[in-house]
């Protein structure tokens, strides 16, 4: 298992993931504006053998980061591949100089939650009907605790 940078001829592999994981994608239009012209965006997929199973779209701008999407094939969920992609991920901040992180969850996935709160997200507010016919809950991760016990 190892994570890097997405690249562009990644695109299909993060559609693919998408649909797979959440019945829904950004689509290659977006990813492909994504990877050509944002320069705040970091996009990261874990491999198995070569063969992409996860991926975390993050956008960076100063000292804050914002989880776009994060997402592993429905059917390798649950065997350690998202909890080796977000560890990574959430290490490579601190050398960007990442001082918090925030995302936004739809408010009935609890597995998520609870994912998220195993890392030190903690509930910050409600975004009504973020989701079409569902409430988004916003997460925050502080790291100046990270930053002093490194």
């Amino acid at each position: 298992m190892q994570v890097r940078k997405a690249r562009l001829e990644d695109i299909e592999t993060i559609v693919s993931i998408e649909e797979s994981a959440l019945q829904t994608s950004l689509g290659m239009p977006f990813f492909r504006q994504e990877f050509l012209t944002n320069p705040f965006a970091n996009y990261y997929i874990v491999e198995d053998q070569g063969i992409g199973i996860g991926y975390i779209g993050i956008r960076v701008v100063d000292d804050h980061g914002e989880i776009l999407n994060f997402a592993v094939y429905k059917e390798k969920q649950r065997q350690g591949y998202g909890k080796y992609l977000f560890e990574h991920v959430l290490k490579e901040m601190l050398p960007l100089g990442v001082m918090s992180m925030s995302l936004e969850v739809r408010k009935s996935n609890q597995v998520a939650i609870g994912f998220y709160q195993q890392y030190g997200f903690v509930e910050s507010y409600l975004r009504p009907n973020y989701y079409q016919n569902e409430d988004a809950v916003v997460y925050i991760k502080e790291f100046k605790d990270d930053y002093i016990s490194h």
